[in-house]
């Protein structure tokens, strides 16, 4: 039971960049959103006069702001995630389960794109990436 709750914490780690990235292009999205709404508001035919636009023009800007700093903080968070489970990744013996964490949690392949890339079969594939779980190293012992 160890082995299995070490791996999926393993996971979890490994699993944090693509976490990063989501996270990111869940923001952009909203910027985009937000930006596409500031584009084209809503339009209201009443005919009564509208309230000061340069209120709504503040709150838009500032809205814009924090979306955009949070997207840089995740942006730099992402690079540094990969750039961690890169060097951890590296740091194991057998190529091909190197590949398969590489491409599966780095590359975000399925792992039917990771056998076809690779020219294994997908239990194959399922295969050393147990493995490669195995190998893989959390902490710092195995600096």
């Amino acid at each position: 039971m160890a082995i299995v709750r070490e791996n999926e914490e393993k996971k979890r780690y490994l699993n944090g960049y693509r976490d990063c990235t989501r996270r990111e292009r869940q923001l952009q999205e909203q910027i985009e959103e937000l930006r596409s709404q500031q584009m084209f508001p809503s339009v209201n035919h009443d005919g009564m006069p509208q309230g000061n636009t340069h209120s709504d023009l503040s709150g838009y800007v500032a809205m814009l702001d924090a979306l955009i700093s949070q997207l840089e903080h995740e942006q730099a968070m992402a690079v540094r995630q990969y750039k961690e489970i890169h060097d951890r990744i590296h740091q194991m013996q057998d190529g091909a389960e190197k590949e398969v964490l590489i491409r599966r949690y780095l590359m975000g392949r399925t792992w039917e794109q990771i056998a076809v890339e690779m020219d294994y079969n997908y239990r194959s594939v399922l295969k050393i990436h147990g493995r490669a779980l195995r190998s893989f190293e959390i902490s710092e012992r195995g600096h």
